[in-house]
């Protein structure tokens, strides 16, 4: 994940005039589709936060937080299944016998499965620190930050326990100049709320995307510059099916090099309409014409 990271971070450096990048959220299908469907879902959290004795009114925020994302994945699920949840909200002491405490609990909300938040951390990781010298050859050293959620999770059914799983979302947040890189405090997690529910609110996506049609959000590059100046000027105006129609034109161009940027463009287009069995013909031909990095890429987290 951290090399593909990087990957990312380079081309959209190395984006240029002769690519443009856009912006959107596509469908996904589930990786692990329950079988047989859910008939309802029960959302609860079981992580004790006031035991954690958390500082800085973390504790406060992460109770608040908590609830939250349990109402948003009982929303997004069904609006993307129909199938009936339901929420318990704040904290669910299971007097550490977690297993007949959540089946007791479907049984009497009379649902199928359960959907449990066993572990919750939101925090920013030093990931590096850079040390360079001013006019005066006196040292400066800055520090860079990530922010992470890491959630731990259970989902039950009415007889068992299916899965227990733990992820980890992190992404670049910031930087700041400090006195010694060892001892450097980040950002307040409290004071950078908005960002805090976001890299949360990630995390449970991508954890719900494994069982329910989801959504994830994509940054591809379009081939824009020359020979595709048509595609430029389209996507300019908003444009995408102008966009479509003029990569297509370019798909079996005697260069192969540019009929496989034309592919790419035509498997990041319909990508972006949520035509995904095109997309990947598209983009599986652009592979097969020419080695092209944003491709591959593309390849790596279709």
């Amino acid at each position: 994940m951290y090399k593909l990271l990087i990957c990312m971070v380079f081309f959209l450096v190395a984006c240029t005039a002769s690519q443009k990048m856009i912006n959107y959220t596509t469908a996904t299908k589930p990786v692990y589709p329950l079988n047989p469907p859910p008939q309802k879902i029960l959302l609860l959290n079981v992580y004790n936060v006031t035991k954690q004795k958390f500082r800085d009114n973390k504790d406060v925020f992460f109770k608040t937080l908590i609830d939250e994302l349990l109402k948003y994945a009982a929303d997004k699920i069904f609006q993307k299944t129909g199938i009936a949840t339901e929420v318990i909200m704040g904290y669910t002491d299971t007097h550490e016998k977690n297993d007949s405490t959540v089946f007791a609990l479907l049984h009497l909300n009379k649902a199928s499965h359960a959907i449990v938040i066993n572990r919750f951390d939101l925090f920013f990781d030093q990931t590096r620190v850079e040390v360079t010298r001013d006019n005066n050859n006196q040292k400066e050293r800055k520090a860079f930050y990530d922010i992470v959620a890491t959630i731990g999770y259970a989902l039950y059914r009415s007889d068992s326990l299916l899965l227990q799983s733990e992820k980890r979302e992190s992404k670049f947040h910031s930087s700041r100049n400090v006195v010694s890189g060892l001892l450097a405090a980040g950002p307040n997690i409290v004071a950078q709320h908005d960002d805090a529910i976001a890299i949360a609110r990630t995390n449970l996506q991508y954890y719900l995307n494994n069982f329910f049609p989801g959504e994830e959000f994509r940054q591809r590059i379009l081939f824009t510059g020359k020979g595709f100046e048509a595609v430029g000027a389209a996507v300019a105006k908003n444009d995408y099916e102008a966009a479509m129609i003029e990569s297509l034109r370019l798909v079996k161009d005697p260069d192969n090099k540019k009929a496989a940027k034309a592919s790419y463009n035509c498997a990041v287009l319909y990508e972006r309409k949520n035509q995904h069995d095109e997309a990947m013909n598209y983009l599986k031909q652009s592979l097969a014409l020419a080695s092209l990095p944003e491709a591959e890429l593309m390849m790596r987290t279709f």
